[in-house]
């Protein structure tokens, strides 16, 4: 999947563990690329303080954004020597909607994972998978344990057959050429435990095994003629698709995936619905997970973005985030469980 040079990464900042790692993989991604990164932090216009204590305005909040991302932007040039450029924006908004809109100009989004409690998905959300479901961009999930050490130069593509497959590949293999990794392409399926009382799962298991490496075949052979110096294998297991893919990203540098569906489309926030799947990948993949959108049928069919949203965001500059859906996140850049 292209990426426009010019284009910077945006880092969901709230001051968190989990954003500080998200920061440090943001960062060596961008020595990678290149590119410069776009640190943001979303307060919202309304925010609760407590339980007995009524909403106050989020302006006060907007002066701990200022401080947070000033500590951020010092931490990127400790990680990079200075060599990675920063922008800072404090957004006011919903964090799903503003780091939805902010990724219609960027190149990729990165997020730091953290489990939420049961109360918490109940009122919040999932900032996480909010903004994978919109997202017109990539989106990283940089798991609690990530380990920036850990490389293995594997990068795993989880591809399903469906018309996302060959999008999945083109971006592992592209991704895979720029860390000196190999690529690992892993495609499985099992029947469901209902219907394997009613027919021969033995005959259906033979039957799909071939049929799928038919098509899986060819797609490969595809993907990899554009990166011809890059090593890669294939793995088509007959077994639970997330178990197998969270077994496969024990110890891998990173898990690609494709998502189903549209996000953003102009100013308007449509979200996309996550499969099981993959909200059990962001929730418990043992390495950070790319989740890559379907891309559009023709570029001119989106809509043109509005001239307050496409403005290039100064350092510390506060944005409002444009009308979108109803909420959906909060302050925190992190995941929940489904």
């Amino acid at each position: 999947m292209g990426t426009t040079p010019d284009r910077p990464i945006v880092v969901g900042i709230d001051g968190s563990p989990e954003a500080s790692r998200a920061l440090a993989f943001a960062v060596r991604q961008a020595e990678r690329d290149g590119c410069a990164l776009w640190l943001v932090n979303a307060v919202h216009e309304i925010v609760p303080v407590g339980p007995m204590l009524p909403l106050i305005s989020g302006e006060p909040l907007v002066d701990v954004g200022h401080q947070l991302l000033a500590e951020a932007r010092d931490a990127v040039e400790e990680h990079s020597d200075g060599r990675v450029g920063v922008k800072l924006q404090v957004a006011l908004g919903p964090a799903v909607e503003v780091l939805a809109a902010a990724g219609e100009r960027a190149r990729l989004i990165v997020l730091g994972h953290r489990s939420a409690s049961l109360v918490e998905r109940m009122f919040t959300g999932s900032t996480t998978f909010g903004v994978v479901s919109r997202a017109v961009c990539p989106v990283v999930s940089v798991p609690r344990d990530w380990a920036q050490e850990a490389d293995s130069h594997r990068v795993v593509a989880a591809i399903d057959g469906s018309g996302c497959s060959a999008e999945v590949l083109e971006h592992a293999f592209a991704v895979a050429a720029l860390r000196g990794a190999r690529v690992e392409i892993v495609h499985c399926w099992r029947l469901d435990p209902f219907y394997s009382y009613l027919v021969d799962e033995w005959s259906v298991q033979e039957e799909w095994g071939v049929q799928a490496h038919g098509i899986i075949d060819g797609l490969i052979e595809e993907a990899a003629r554009a990166h011809p110096d890059v090593p890669y294998e294939s793995d088509v297991e007959y077994a639970d698709v997330a178990d197998t893919l969270v077994r496969y990203s024990a110890g891998a540098e990173l898990l690609v995936i494709g998502r189903h569906g549209h996000g953003a489309l102009g100013s308007r926030m449509i979200a996309a619905v996550l499969g099981s799947v993959t909200r059990a990948l962001l929730q418990h993949a043992r390495c950070p997970v790319e989740v890559v959108p379907p891309r559009p049928a023709t570029e001119s069919s989106r809509e043109p973005v509005e001239a307050d949203q496409a403005q290039t965001p100064t350092d510390d500059s506060p944005l409002s985030a444009p009308d979108a859906a109803a909420p959906v996140g909060g302050l925190s850049t992190g995941g929940a469980s489904p």
